[in-house]
């Protein structure tokens, strides 16, 4: 080494790790291995609430769709033998969405509450505790209200953010007087759809850390959303890189679970002419929504488990909580 150089310090001590991730700023990495490590600390609570909620809120979609499909095939059918009859499809139409709609809504919800309630389940895996069902409850029915309203607030919210983006659009389609209006419609539809887009993205990370915020620090719905914007402020590509990662990885698996069961949904659907009212109808629609369950009670955990690491990740990052969970750890 030249004289004058600078000699090399001691080297620096390896961060604390008392439970699924070290106690330090983290990489993409040591993120989703400690969502694996999550699932393999506590499986009994993160896959077994996750079946739960998703058996429960699947089946209510199921009797959904199965009654939605069932009824605009046959108005279809109705209408294609008769020549007529396109009052018999609109009154389907108007009977169908909106329990298309509402059932949407109680998933996403549901989801929402789902993963609020693994996120607890992580945090304690953070400092390698478990926790039980019992003490999960307990823990969290007392955030549960505020939880929904949360949910309902980040749901509704984007939707409104789709609502007003296509609205022009479809007032100059809906009440159009000339091709040239009709083609202005189709084309405000076009950006109001990029606009959705963008702004459904923006409220997708600025809201993303509100759960978490909630749960682990006792915060109301105004205070956890103004909570989770100033985390992912200076934070934000970063965090959106991550969460969309982790959302197309998990999206491919879930596909690949799904679409075998969809393929053999199909052909057992066809058995009967796709008759609606056959029994083989009934088949279809069950075996698909089967791979969708399976898909998603892998998949919701492990994005519970994301975000709720990602959420420590930047409060280690920007306020030394790595710090504060290592004496944690301790005690």
């Amino acid at each position: 080494m030249p004289p004058g150089a600078p000699q090399p310090g001691p080297p620096r001590p390896a961060a604390p790790r008392p439970g699924i991730v070290p106690l330090r700023p983290l990489g993409l990495g040591e993120i989703w291995d400690g969502a694996f490590r999550a699932f393999r600390q506590n499986p009994r609570v993160m896959v077994g609430l996750s079946a739960v909620v998703v058996v429960l809120t699947s089946f209510v979609t199921l009797v959904a769709t199965y009654a939605t499909t069932r009824d605009l095939v046959g108005a279809l059918n109705r209408l294609e033998a008769a020549g007529g009859g396109v009052e018999d499809l609109f009154s389907s139409l108007q009977r169908t969405v909106p329990l298309l709609v509402l059932t949407s809504v109680l998933q996403a919800v549901a989801v929402l509450v789902l993963n609020g309630m693994l996120i607890v389940s992580v945090s304690r895996a953070v400092l390698g505790r478990t926790i039980g069902f019992g003490e999960l409850w307990r823990t969290c029915r007392g955030r549960l209200l505020p939880l929904i309203g949360l949910s309902l607030v980040i749901t509704l919210g984007t939707a409104l953010v789709g609502a007003l983006a296509l609205a022009p659009g479809v007032l100059l389609v809906v009440f159009s007087g000339s091709d040239l209006v009709t083609g202005a419609g189709v084309v405000a539809l076009l950006l109001g759809l990029l606009a959705w887009l963008a702004g459904g993205v923006f409220l997708w990370v600025r809201w993303s850390m509100a759960t978490p915020a909630m749960l682990l620090e006792g915060l109301g719905v105004r205070a956890a959303l103004r909570r989770s914007a100033a985390l992912v402020r200076r934070s934000f590509w970063r965090t959106f890189g991550i969460l969309l990662l982790t959302t197309i990885v998990t999206y491919v698996v879930v596909t690949a679970v799904a679409v075998p069961f969809g393929a053999v949904g199909t052909v057992l659907g066809g058995v009967d002419g796709g008759d609606p009212d056959s029994v083989w109808f009934a088949v279809s629609q069950t075996t698909s929504t089967l791979g969708s369950i399976i898909g998603s009670v892998v998949a919701y955990p492990f994005l519970a488990s994301v975000t709720a690491l990602l959420y420590v990740d930047l409060r280690m990052r920007r306020e030394g909580l790595d710090v504060e969970l290592h004496r944690a750890s301790e005690r």
